[in-house]
């Protein structure tokens, strides 16, 4: 009886599987062709997980259809055990192909970093990259979750495991040329993310100097806050290398100096770095600034990553 009822609340790795790659697309038929069966048997998968799960793991929403509360616990635990199960089954002498390295970038260095991405894709080989480029915040939700095997990105305020490099980079505040949207004895007018690892740091800065200010406009995309730098909404801060041609540094005596910021390369637990070191540090070379500019390199000798700091 013990033996039947353990065996019955099994979960499946194919289940898991189905789970995440709807998850992934959004889509049960997309889910489908990627795992290579048909749409009955991944809503088959999905019925077979919630009965063992005890609940639904998607809810209807406005756009619709979201993960639940169980669904978003899930998915997290979903992803490592799919890892763990794939390393014991390499280990064994199994190996599976990996179809890709999935590599998420932050969006405020999307622009700078694209064209020398799409190098690194082209010179890869057979070995796939898939990249994503969102907020700090939103890639630091996909790394804790698993979904990420790298993720570049502005250092959380929290601490977070497995930094394959680390370096300092300048933030500076931002501009349209010929619009100072600062008028003097008012709050400074900030635009940019609220809530945004960047931000806060802003936020920190101006808060520990008493300098006023107001969210002027906030926005989720890159692309709509530089619009409204450039319309003169107000300011905001980016590291000095990724400010975009339309917008200046703003060097103006209202604007307080901003502190270095801490930006991360990170990899999952369970990432296999012997075996992809060469792409990981391709790609660490590729979204780290030029060597001599902004940095100066310390090497860590180890055959595993580990951490690589970079200093003014």
């Amino acid at each position: 009886m013990a033996m039947y009822s353990r065996k019955r609340h099994d979960l499946s790795i194919q289940a898991l599987r189905a789970f995440i790659a709807t998850v992934h697309y959004g889509s049960l038929s997309r889910a489908a062709a990627e795992l290579n069966i048909t749409q009955p048997a991944i809503s088959a998968q999905l019925k077979r997980l919630q009965k063992v799960v005890g609940g639904d793991l998607f809810v209807k929403t406005a756009a619709g259809r979201g993960l639940s509360d169980l669904g978003t616990q899930l998915e997290q635990y979903a992803r490592r055990i799919i890892t763990l199960n794939d390393q014991v089954i390499a280990a064994a002498g199994r190996s599976f192909s990996r179809r890709a390295i999935t590599v998420g970038i932050q969006s405020v260095f999307a622009r700078v970093l694209f064209p020398d991405l799409v190098k690194l894709r082209q010179t890869s080989g057979a070995l796939a990259w898939e990249f994503f480029a969102d907020s700090a915040v939103a890639l630091a939700a996909k790394y804790k979750a698993g979904y990420l095997d790298l993720a570049a990105m502005v250092a959380p305020p929290e601490d977070l495991p497995n930094v394959a490099a680390e370096w300092s980079e300048r933030l500076v505040w931002v501009r349209a040329p010929h619009i100072f949207p600062v008028k003097s004895g008012q709050p400074i007018p900030f635009v940019g993310r609220n809530g945004g690892y960047i931000d806060r740091i802003v936020f920190d800065t101006l808060n520990q100097r008493g300098v006023p200010y107001v969210m002027g406009f906030q926005a989720g995309e890159m692309a709509t806050m530089i619009a409204a730098v450039e319309a003169g909404l107000g300011v905001f801060a980016l590291p000095e290398r990724c400010v975009p041609l339309s917008l200046i540094v703003a060097r103006d005596a209202e604007l307080p100096q901003l502190p270095l910021v801490r930006v991360v390369v990170l990899f999952k637990e369970g990432f296999e770095f012997k075996r992809h070191r060469v792409e990981m540090s391709a790609f660490i070379s590729v979204v780290r600034p030029q060597r001599g500019k902004l940095i100066k390199l310390h090497q860590a000798a180890s055959a595993r990553p580990r951490s690589v700091t970079l200093v003014q």
